[in-house]
């Protein structure tokens, strides 16, 4: 019996790191270098994006709209954006890849974020607030357009992972980070996932509530600290940032029969770790602009830039970066044992406690993002079924508090893969209905 699981993991790990190593990653570094020309590299603009998109989340909300409000979808995209991967991935990337991997997810962000204002743009311009079909939503809506098999696959696609990803693996993560970082007992915190979980389907308009709420504090929370953190060791953490740079283009990578190995352990796995922490180019988020009352699809984009920097250029780096000059060893297979045993070396037994409070919140955060993401999706294709995906998605919560995930983690891989490749292919198909975002010289506060 044995055997045959482990035959099976192999198979899906195989399948997974097939699809993850040429297809996908070539489209999306192809399509998102097209689509960067195509948008003269908006995303070095990125200090004057950042002046518009707080101006934008301070804006106040008109009571006639309909819909999330502005912070509400910025916050609820970003939950989605910002799991657990986003820190444990970092280990992750760093003991399969080795630190040149961090500067390969850099690139996967820059490029991430033409791909992800362009599908979001698409999204919004394609969204039900133009269309007869109320249902439509987010990448559905613009994949539609193109076809109907390629809309219903992605749809399926994006509702599987939803379901994998977004709940199992994150609702075991929750529970286990909780459970070994609070010391306490593992029923109780499964208990007290599946009843969070349950108070975020009862009303879709509560999980934008929640990330609300929790998202900006979680998020600043860590960044915060750990940038703290790095300022108390300014030479060790510039030293980091060049041994990034060097191992990644390092000669002993590049030479000769190395250079194969350089390609699949730097390059690709960093460029996946990224894709999989910031999903630009999974259309994930597009649910989530498209549900916004405000309606522009260049801000919407813009927003969609953004998250994708935070999540990567932000949190992802700061995390790689207190790992590296912590001294912590980062070969072994637990990722967030990596992560709490490098803040503990600055914070001492307090550093358990806030990577186990920063693991949980992002969990739950990711939690509900998803869900929200899901329900869209699945009410693309069964409409005024929700209720369905509701008891599904409560159901896979207690699944994921009960048993180890590494297979879902695999499984929802794939999902993801399935998902990248119809979208980018289709937002590069009505890449011309997309138009270059504008960046206004704003004066004063």
């Amino acid at each position: 019996m044995n055997s045959t699981i482990i035959s099976v993991y192999c198979s899906i790990s195989t399948i997974n790191e097939f699809i993850w190593g040429v297809p996908v990653l070539v489209l999306m570094l192809a399509g998102g270098l097209y689509l960067s020309f195509r948008l003269r590299f908006a995303q070095l603009h990125i200090f004057r994006l950042f002046r518009e998109i707080i101006k934008m989340l301070k804006a106040p909300r008109k009571s006639s709209q309909h819909g999330i409000s502005q912070l509400q979808s910025f916050s609820t995209a970003l939950a989605a954006t910002v799991g657990t991967g986003s820190v444990t991935g970092v280990a992750c990337a760093l003991c399969t890849g080795g630190k040149g991997c961090i500067l390969w997810m850099w690139v996967s962000a820059l490029i991430g974020m033409a791909l992800s204002y362009c599908e979001n743009y698409l999204a919004v311009r394609h969204s039900n607030h133009s269309s007869n079909d109320k249902n439509a939503s987010g990448a559905y809506s613009y994949l539609r357009t193109v076809g109907k098999v390629p809309a219903v696959c992605y749809a399926l696609f994006c509702v599987l992972a939803s379901l994998g990803m977004g709940n199992m693996a994150q609702s075991s993560s929750a529970v286990s980070v909780a459970s070994s970082g609070f010391g306490l007992p593992y029923s109780f915190c499964a208990l007290a996932v599946v009843c969070f979980c349950a108070l975020a389907v009862s009303d879709t308009s509560r999980c934008a509530r929640i990330c609300e709420k929790v998202v900006p504090f979680a998020a600043l929370l860590f960044i915060l600290t750990s940038l703290a953190l790095l300022l108390l060791s300014p030479l060790k953490t510039l030293n980091a940032l060049a041994d990034i740079f060097k191992d990644a283009f390092s000669v002993k990578a590049c030479a000769g029969g190395t250079l194969g190995w350089f390609f699949t352990k730097v390059c690709v796995n960093g460029l996946r770790r990224g894709a999989f922490s910031h999903e630009a180019g999974l259309g994930s988020t597009c649910a989530v602009h498209s549900s916004c009352d405000i309606t522009d699809p260049e801000k919407q984009g813009k927003l969609a830039m953004s998250e994708v920097f935070i999540d990567t250029m932000v949190i992802c780096t700061v995390t790689a970066l207190v790992i590296l000059i912590s001294g912590a060893d980062f070969s072994g297979s637990d990722y967030s044992l990596t992560v709490s045993n490098a803040y503990s070396v600055f914070l001492g037994s307090a550093g358990k406690l806030f990577v186990s409070l920063c693991l949980t919140l992002f969990s739950l955060c990711t939690l509900t993002g998803w869900f929200f993401i899901g329900e869209k999706s699945f009410c693309c294709l069964f409409p005024k079924k929700s209720i369905i995906y509701k008891l599904l998605y409560l159901l896979c919560a207690y699944l994921g508090s009960q048993f180890p995930m590494q297979t879902v983690w695999e499984i929802s891989d794939i999902f993801n893969a399935l998902m990248a490749l119809p979208n980018i292919i289709c937002v590069l198909l009505l890449s011309k209905q997309v138009s270059a975002p504008k960046f206004r010289r704003l004066r004063g506060g």
